[in-house]
């Protein structure tokens, strides 16, 4: 069984990858001409032409559960993405979510959208989109790594944004909300607490700590081959 992800990506990823594939590909291709051959299948007939067949078929599927053969985006994509997980040391044994973790899906509260999405002028870098299925097992290694990884980090959060809010800004967005005149809610703007330079350093050292499953599927893509 698979789990799919829709990940946002840099279109330049994007041509990466389909090199990868093509080689990958290729490469599979150029081994299952060489089983074949190995095989004798060319010559052979009837109940043995399937049982060579059966051996190939059981090889390549061997091959690629390992990540020696990758003719897909999937399995492109799964191999990177184990690499990616040991680079990271992620790729171990994580416990299970809480009850109410496990259908929240994307970046937590207070984390931003990530550096790697903006360029300097605020615009979209991740205007790519590719869908990938990983197996099961390493689907849930993957969500659970980027839970209990970012977990500390989520936590400080939430206690920055009870202190801190969401300052003049955030002040100003709920008067409106509330259906409070525009002076009013100028004023709560102008009283609001601001955070100082100190605590907003620290949200961004806090927001630098967060991992999810796009971030690791990035840089999966990134450096498929």
């Amino acid at each position: 069984m698979s789990r799919s992800f829709v990940v946002a990506v840099n279109p330049a990823d994007l041509v990466t990858l389909e090199a990868a594939v093509t080689a990958g590909r290729e490469a599979e291709e150029a081994w299952l001409k060489a089983a074949r051959e190995r095989e004798g299948i060319p010559g052979l007939r009837g109940r043995r032409l399937s049982r060579a067949r059966e051996r190939v078929r059981t090889e390549r599927t061997r091959l690629r559960e390992s990540g020696k053969l990758a003719g897909t985006v999937d399995l492109v994509v799964t191999r990177a993405v184990r690499a990616e997980l040991r680079s990271r040391g992620m790729d171990r044994d994580w416990e299970p979510l809480p009850s109410h973790a496990v259908s929240a899906p994307g970046r937590p509260v207070g984390t931003g959208n990530g550096r790697e999405g903006t360029d300097e002028e605020g615009k979209t870098l991740l205007s790519g989109r590719v869908t990938v299925k990983l197996p099961d097992d390493l689907a849930e290694r993957l969500v659970r790594g980027c839970y209990w990884t970012s977990a500390p980090a989520v936590k400080a959060l939430w206690e920055w944004a009870e202190r801190w809010g969401d300052g003049p800004i955030g002040k100003l967005k709920d008067a409106a909300r509330a259906g409070a005149p525009a002076g009013l809610a100028m004023m709560a703007a102008a009283f609001a607490e601001r955070a100082p330079a100190d605590a907003l350093r620290e949200r961004e050292r806090l927001r630098a700590e967060i991992v999810t499953t796009g971030d690791v599927l990035r840089a999966a893509i990134r450096r498929a081959r």
